[in-house]
């Protein structure tokens, strides 16, 4: 059985929710969820009841498209997670209705702009560190020996350096000199 679910949403504290409760009821919603949260908020109550409640079959109902989500990444993430849990969506402001063959190919179109902006990132990052690459740039986690530096901690300790006698005269940081020393006493057992 299909239940018809709104959403309703302003962003700003003195705003009223009153037109689009109305147009919710109107189109048939049984229960509405409604929010006064900013657009900008990672984190919706309302919007996350809403997602957790709804089931395959179900229908989502908003008035206008832009009141769903944070942003239009967001929104159309939104659209793509109903179509693929089979949960209908209905923007009544652009007589979207997932349901009906045009609501079905403008969802396609928002996961096509969407599936665009993942690759376009990612081709960002990529090319980001390519360039850094390029330009001898160290990426990921630091290099975790140094055979120089093994090198010189060797030599310190055979003198009898302390830790913090090596530290100072090296400049190697004391965590590495320990663990540089516990390296060194593993060889010599």
């Amino acid at each position: 059985m299909q239940h018809p679910f709104g959403y309703a949403r302003v962003s700003a504290t003195d705003q009223n929710l009153a037109t689009q409760v109305e147009d919710l009821t109107q189109a048939g919603c049984t229960r509405i969820f409604q929010e006064k949260v900013s657009g900008t908020r990672t984190h919706s109550l309302a919007l996350d009841e809403l997602l957790a409640t709804v089931r395959e079959g179900d229908v989502v109902v908003v008035n206008r498209l832009a009141r769903l989500g944070r942003n239009t990444v967001h929104t159309i993430q939104l659209v793509e997670e109903f179509n693929r849990r089979e949960v209908h969506f209905r923007a009544l402001d652009l007589g979207i209705d997932s349901r009906t063959p045009a609501g079905k190919m403008i969802i396609g179109v928002f996961s096509s702009f969407n599936q665009y902006e993942r690759e376009n990132n990612r081709q960002k990052s990529l090319a980001g560190i390519e360039l850094a690459k390029q330009q001898g740039k160290h990426l990921g986690r630091p290099a975790g020996r140094d055979a120089e530096k093994l090198a010189k901690v060797a030599t310190a300790l055979e003198r009898g350096l302390s830790v913090a006698e090596i530290v100072t005269l090296t400049g190697i940081s004391r965590a590495s000199v320990k663990r540089y020393r516990q390296e060194i006493e593993r060889q010599i057992t």
